[in-house]
Formats: C-alpha cells, structure tokens, sequence
C-alpha cells in the first residue's frame, strides 16, 4: 500500500473516531476526557490532512514518452509587423511519463522544465498529485 493510501486511512479512522467521541452521550464526570479526546482527534487531523499535502511520490525508472507544446492563446503574444505571432512568456509543454508497468502520467511543464528533458530519457519521476516536482536521469 503506498505512503498517501495509508495516510488517507488514517485520516478516515480518525475522523470517524472524533465523530464517534462527538455524538456519544456522555454524562458530567467524562466531559474533560471527551474533550481531551476530541482535542487530539482533532490535532492528528490536522496533522495528517498536513501530510498528505506535502506527501510526494517517487517513482524509478520512468521513461519520457513525448514533449508537446500547449498551443493557447497568451495576451503576452504579439504580432510583429510582418504578422508573426510571437510567443509570450506562457511557455508550457506536457509530457508524458512512461512507468515500467505500462502506466502514463502526463503533467504540465513549464518551457525551462521542459528544457533539460528529451524524449527517450530514461530515470526517477518525483510529483506531488499532478504537479512535476524533478526528474533525475539515470547515469
């Protein structure tokens, strides 16, 4: 089971836990324990929701399937007076990652990412959820 898999567990027992303490009837001698309870419920919460948000994937011997640049339109592109369109600073390309079992993942890179990357490589994917965090090539 992967790291986020079981952070998202524990983050689902623990909510169903503070709900449990919440709603349970309880009499004047345990409201200082169901609030002590429902304090650390809601900390380890907190914690694990912070986990998951910084939690990152790692993935080895991951192949570059293609490179290809986002065509959009960009209020910084300009005509020359020839009528050429020229690019603004919105330079993004999706690429396509080839995992070893078969699986792809494409994510958006920006052109200065995308610059050291060449269809082929081959090396160890690092991405948060769909963001691109690194690529290191094999040596």
């Amino acid at each position: 089971m992967k790291k986020t898999n079981q952070l998202s567990a524990l983050l689902v027992i623990d909510v169903i836990a503070f709900a449990v303490v919440w709603l349970m009837p309880f009499g004047p001698a345990v409201v200082p324990v169901c609030g002590i309870l429902l304090a650390v419920f809601a900390a380890a919460a907190m914690l694990l929701s912070f986990m998951l948000s910084r939690s990152r994937t790692v993935q080895p011997h991951v192949r570059i399937k293609s490179i290809e640049p986002v065509s959009r339109i960009n209020p910084a592109q300009y005509l020359t007076r020839n009528g050429i369109v020229c690019p603004g600073g919105d330079g993004r390309y999706h690429v396509t990652f080839l995992f070893s079992d078969g699986s792809k993942l494409q994510l958006s890179l920006s052109a200065r990412q995308a610059g050291v990357l060449a269809v082929g490589m081959r090396g160890t994917l690092v991405y948060r959820d769909a963001v691109f965090l690194a690529f290191r090539p094999d040596s």
